[in-house]
C-alpha cells in the first residue's frame, strides 16, 4: 500500500467518524438507550484520533523523505476531486434551490421543522461537505484498490 493510499483510507474514516460524531451530538440519538450512544461516541472518537495519528505521522515520514506523488497518484487524486466536485456542485444547487420553495412545502404539504431555516442550512451543507469529503477519498481507494 502507498503512503498516499494509506492516507485516503485515514481520512476516509476521519471523515466518517466526525460525520458519525456531529449526528450523534447535534442531531441526537434516536433510541432510549443513551449508552448505545456513548459507546458509539467514544468508537468514533477513538477511530479519528487513530486515522488523525496515521496522517500526522504520514505527514512527517514525507516532510523527511521528500518523497513525492507520482503521475498515478495525481491522475487517482484528480478522479477523486473531479467525482467529489461534481456531488458539491449538484448538492449545493440542490440546496440553494430548495431555500425559495421551503416555504411553499410548509403551505402546500404542511411539512414544518422545529428547527430554523438557517441552523438547518447550516447542517445540511455541513453535511455535503463531508459527504463530499468521503466521496473523494472512496474514489481514490476504488481507484488504489482496482490497481489503476
Amino acid at each position: 500500500m502507498s503512503r498516499q493510499e494509506v492516507y485516503a483510507w485515514a481520512s476516509f474514516a476521519s471523515s466518517i467518524a466526525i460525520a458519525g460524531l456531529y449526528t450523534i451530538y447535534v442531531l441526537g440519538w434516536g433510541g432510549e438507550s443513551p449508552t448505545v450512544a456513548d459507546q458509539l461516541s467514544s468508537v468514533l472518537i477513538k477511530v479519528f484520533l487513530f486515522a488523525f495519528i496515521i496522517e500526522l505521522v504520514i505527514g512527517v515520514l514525507d516532510s523527511k523523505d521528500g518523497v513525492s506523488k507520482d503521475e498515478r497518484d495525481y491522475l487517482i487524486a484528480s478522479k477523486g476531486y473531479r467525482n467529489a466536485y461534481g456531488f458539491l456542485c449538484a448538492a449545493v444547487c440542490f440546496v440553494l434551490f430548495q431555500i425559495p420553495f421551503s416555504s411553499f412545502y410548509e403551505q402546500s404539504w404542511g411539512l414544518h421543522f422545529n428547527i430554523p431555516a438557517n441552523i438547518l442550512l447550516f447542517h445540511t451543507l455541513l453535511f455535503v461537505l463531508l459527504f463530499a469529503s468521503m466521496i473523494n477519498r472512496g474514489t481514490q481507494i476504488y481507484f488504489y484498490r482496482k490497481e489503476f
